[in-house]
């Protein structure tokens, strides 16, 4: 009678694993968006401020880059913008008293030669009529009086444009070099500023892939990490299993070791290239199926350290072929 008993319950165990093995519950894996931080300035790693692991804030100092040359740009691009903002604001007072006592002077100056070129030149000239002198000494008279007329021309130009005030258009091009000045300036102080590489939002590092001293080339990845944010939960169903499945339907998922439930919410149906891409280690496909990727997102935010990137997760009851649970 013993081993009657016994033998009925083998066999019982043995039916229960086999229907278990039939129906094993769907496995997945945990994802997280990866981030690759590079910089956009060429330079030597200067100071490396985290850790592998460590988990970093949006704007959060991830390394410094040294960068000389940009440094030297942003003095340079300092001193123009001060010389082109004092020259706009010379050009909207116009010319200092000192200017203008100097330029009436220089016009009086050239009127009082100009005066007295003309009354010798006429004097020569009527002497000349009676060829009373040279030709030679005539013929520098009046080149005294032509120079002494063109400079009075001259001064008197430059008296006009004091008396009248800086033109429009001579206003207008140290503005225009002001505002170049100012864009150089901006220009510079944003590379200066791409030194600093920061964290371009919450996340986990993973890697580091340089070391201070090293020479950091533009858009090389210097940090790899995942977004803090983003997990996700990917399992791999046939094409006899994914109608089974609705957009937007809750499930429940389990961690595989700690047994941590997950409420999740169907976001997305896939279908994969080849099979070389399943996230599940059995999808439970035969030859010949299509498998697609199922995802799944949090229906409630996840607590910090229950889920790591590539962690393995599975679903219970999870539907089987025909729709069975």
């Amino acid at each position: 009678m013993f081993f009657i008993c016994a033998f009925l319950i083998m066999g019982f165990a043995a039916r229960a694993h086999r229907a278990d093995s039939e129906h094993p519950p769907m496995s997945g894996k945990v994802r997280f968006e990866t981030i690759h931080v590079s910089s956009k300035v060429p330079g030597r790693i200067e100071t490396i401020a985290v850790r592998e692991g460590e988990r970093v804030r949006k704007g959060d100092v991830l390394a410094v880059i040294d960068v000389p040359e940009i440094a030297a740009q942003v003095e340079a691009a300092e001193g123009a913008l001060k010389a082109a903002s004092s020259k706009y604001r010379m050009a909207l007072a116009g010319a200092s008293e000192y200017d203008r006592k100097q330029v009436r002077s220089h016009y009086e100056a050239a009127r009082s030669q100009y005066d007295y070129a003309k009354s010798s030149y006429r004097r020569i000239a009527s002497m000349n009529d009676g060829r009373l002198i040279a030709q030679q000494e005539y013929e520098r008279m009046k080149s005294n009086y032509l120079a002494a007329r063109a400079n009075l021309g001259a001064a008197e130009a430059r008296l006009a444009d004091i008396e009248s005030g800086v033109r429009a258009e001579k206003i207008e091009m140290a503005e225009g070099d002001m505002l170049r000045a100012k864009g150089a300036l901006r220009e510079a102080r944003s590379a200066y500023e791409e030194r600093v590489v920061r964290a371009p939002a919450d996340m986990r590092i993973e890697s580091a892939t340089m070391k201070p001293g090293e020479l950091a080339a533009p858009g090389f990845p210097l940090f790899t990490g995942h977004a803090a944010d983003a997990v996700h939960f990917r399992f791999t169903a046939p094409e006899s299993v994914v109608h089974s499945f609705s957009r937007g339907e809750k499930y429940e998922i389990r961690t595989a070791f700690t047994g941590f439930p997950v409420d999740v919410v169907l976001d997305e149906i896939l279908v994969l290239p080849g099979y070389a891409a399943v996230t599940s280690m059995y999808p439970r496909k035969k030859a010949g199926e299509t498998a697609y990727e199922l995802i799944f997102r949090p229906a409630d935010a996840v607590e910090a350290d229950v889920v790591y990137h590539n962690m393995r997760v599975f679903m219970e009851n999870a539907p089987q072929v025909g729709g069975a649970k």
